[in-house]
């Protein structure tokens, strides 16, 4: 199910058009994107170093716009996009996380096919997080 309040979640990062693979990119800066963790798993994560199980992140894509209004210089954020989520959850998923897309409006999903995000996540993420690219995340001791 859609989680309610993600965006009242820890802000861990935001990046502009970013994208994981060659000739993706489209014209203009790509989609402003916020990432947010589930404050108890976000506390856990700063005592510890460690996502413990439960753990829920949001990843709110929005389109960029500009020179709209008072806007003469820059990109903010327009429309959403899309809305996708990591969870880790061992019980459900053997291999520990799990990835969803929401698209714009889906008030549930099933999870994605397990060779869509994980294998990645595995081998470039602490956890299968993407840490490099989430300040509040990436300078936390790896225990």
């Amino acid at each position: 199910m859609r989680p309610e309040g993600h965006e009242d979640w820890v802000f861990v990062g935001s990046s502009i058009g970013l994208g994981y693979s060659e000739g993706s990119r489209q014209d203009g800066p790509g989609n402003l994107q916020n990432v947010f963790m589930e404050p108890a798993s976000f506390a856990e994560y700063e005592r510890s170093g460690r996502f413990p199980e439960k753990t829920m992140l949001a990843l709110v894509l929005h389109e960029s716009r500009q020179k709209e209004s008072i806007a003469r210089q820059g990109y903010f954020s327009g429309e959403l996009v899309a809305l996708e989520m990591a969870v880790k959850d061992s019980e459900r998923f053997p291999e520990g996380w799990a990835y969803y897309s929401f698209g714009k409006d889906r008030a549930a999903t099933a999870a994605k096919p397990r060779g869509e995000c994980y294998p990645c996540h595995l081998e470039h993420g602490t956890d299968n997080v993407f840490v490099q690219f989430y300040p509040r995340l990436r300078n936390r001791p790896a225990n």
